[in-house]
Parts: C-alpha cells; structure tokens; sequence
C-alpha cells in the first residue's frame, strides 16, 4: 500500500520546487509572496496581540490588493492561483485516503481492492468475472441456476459480514463456469475489503510439498497460515493433480481448521464426492459435506468451448 504521508511530502516537495522555478522567471512574483506573508504576520500581531481592529482592517486591504496585483500577474504569464497548490494524484482527497474521519476516498478503496487482488494469487483474467456476466440461461435449467446465483450472493454478503458459516463445493464437467462463479464471489468479497486466497490444488499441494521438504520452510509456512486465516479460501481443480497421504492430510487440516473458525471456503472439482472419496478419503469427503452447499452445474457443452469458438468466429469475421 501507498506511503501516504510520504506521498503528501513529496507532492508538497515538487509543488515547492516548482514555485521556486516562477520565481526565478517571474522576480516580482516572489516580492509580492514574501510581503503577503509578512502582511500576514503583522496582522496576527495586531489582531491578537494588539487587538487593533483599524490596523488590521488596513492590513487586510492591503492584502487583498497585492493578492489581486499576484492574480493580474499570474494572468500575464498563463497561469492561476493552481499553481501554489500540490498536484494531487487525487484531488479529491489531496492523496490522504479519505474524505473525512470515518469516511475512505475511492482511490484508497480502488488501491485496497488492487492490493487485495494481486495478494488473492487469482490471475489478472479473472478480474473480469463477476454475477453480472454470469449467465443462467446458458444452463440446462436456467431457473435453478438462478436460484443458486441469488444463495451465491448471499453468500458472498454473508462473508463480507463475517457472519458466513456455511461453505461452498461446485461440481461438474469442465468448462462448465465453476471457476467463473467462484472467481464472481471472490472479487465481490474483495470489494468490500476483505482478503481472498486463491489457489489451483495442483499449486497448493505443491506448496505442502515444499513446505515439508524444502528450504523456504518459513515462506511457506507464513503461506499455509494465510489459507488458514484469511476471511475466503478458494481451491480450484481439485482431483486434477498428484496427491500423497501428507498432502491430503494437510487439505484436511486447513480444511478442519477453517471450519473451526467459521472461515468459509470454496472448492471446485470435475469430481461429484463419491469420486472425491474414493480419489482422497473419505474423511475429506466427510469434511466437505460437513460444512458445504453443493451445487451441481450442468450444461449441455462446454461453456469455456463455446466461448472460445464465438472468439474464433469474430475473429473471422473482423
């Protein structure tokens, strides 16, 4: 995340920098300035030390004029009162975060969500899947596919609470939208300011595998402990890859350990759980059915495949 103080110093630095610039082009600028504040300074003297109201009625006409006299001169050289003030990258909230105590700018947002993103593992195509392209008409049973949309939604909201208790298996032959919709939660999550870790099983379980055998045992182990805390685990293509008895094991400790703590997850697989049981163990099987909502996809084709030949039919046509 961005240094903001250090950004305001640093937009306050250029901004310095570049009125000392005028002021080499423009001397009178600088003379004008330097009595401004020295008229400014006097009326702080006689308004609260002397507390002459005439005096400092007379320092204030003197100061509008030569305001006026710096606004004539700027006006000769192209240029306004902008000058004297930072370039803020956003304006909005002059690069502090926020609008008001208690009240976050959008670009501190638009940052937090881009930080929360790039920390998720998810790829950078997956930012583009949300509910909205999320299609139930591409299903054999466009109804009920709405129906697990809406729980979708829910569910996400429930995260985005901390009151979710509930987690999520989707399954179903490839390229049926499992990882679509999964990815649609996700950045959902991450757009109300909550974390996300994405992980392909194959990866994952490579990174037990490291974790037990390698040098990067702390790495590692700071990474395990991420799948255990952050606030939405998604594991992707369960049953594609190569498993061992450790490495299962491990799936079933995070498993269990976010169960424990209320923490929701998401698994996706080609697999339904009568494969998953005789792929793994049963008590994998045992700790998905203890806290999941399982959601079947069903499709006539491949919705991935038939993405791809609408690609390859613009392409022709263009």
């Amino acid at each position: 995340m961005i240094n903001r103080d250090q950004l305001r110093l640093e937009k306050q630095r250029q901004c310095d920098e570049r009125i000392e610039a005028l002021y080499g082009q423009i001397p009178l600028l600088r003379e004008i300035d330097q009595t401004i504040g020295q008229k400014n300074i006097a009326m702080i003297r006689v308004g609260i030390l002397q507390k002459n109201k005439k005096e400092q009625q007379t320092l204030q006409q003197q100061i509008e004029q030569l305001l006026a006299k710096r606004h004539q001169l700027l006006q000769e050289y192209g240029l306004d009162e902008s000058v004297y003030e930072p370039q803020w990258d956003c304006p909005k909230c002059q690069d502090r975060g926020y609008i008001k105590p208690g009240e976050l700018c959008s670009c501190y947002q638009q940052e937090r969500l881009q930080e929360l993103f790039s920390r998720s593992g998810m790829p950078a195509a997956m930012r583009q899947y949300t509910f909205d392209n999320f299609y139930a008409d591409k299903y054999l049973d466009p109804a009920d596919m709405e129906k697990k949309i809406r729980w979708c939604k829910q569910f996400a909201w429930q995260i985005e609470q901390g009151q979710c208790e509930q987690c999520l298996f989707l399954t179903g032959d490839v390229g049926r939208g499992k990882t679509h919709l999964s990815a649609a939660i996700a950045n959902e999550v991450m757009a109300h300011g909550n974390t996300v870790i994405y992980k392909r099983a194959a990866d994952l379980f490579d990174l037990i595998r490291q974790y037990k055998y390698e040098e990067s045992h702390k790495r590692c182990g700071e990474m395990l402990e991420q799948l255990r805390s952050c606030d939405l685990l998604v594991i992707d293509d369960l049953g594609a890859e190569r498993t061992t008895d450790f490495v299962v094991e491990q799936l079933v400790t995070i498993l269990e350990d976010r169960n424990y703590q209320n923490k929701p997850w998401i698994i996706n697989s080609n697999l339904d759980l009568n494969s998953i049981q005789a792929f793994y163990t049963s008590r994998t099987s045992d700790r998905i059915l203890d806290r999941a909502r399982i959601f079947k996809f069903n499709s006539a084709s491949s919705l991935r495949l038939e993405k791809a030949n609408e690609r390859k039919k613009n392409n022709a046509a263009n």
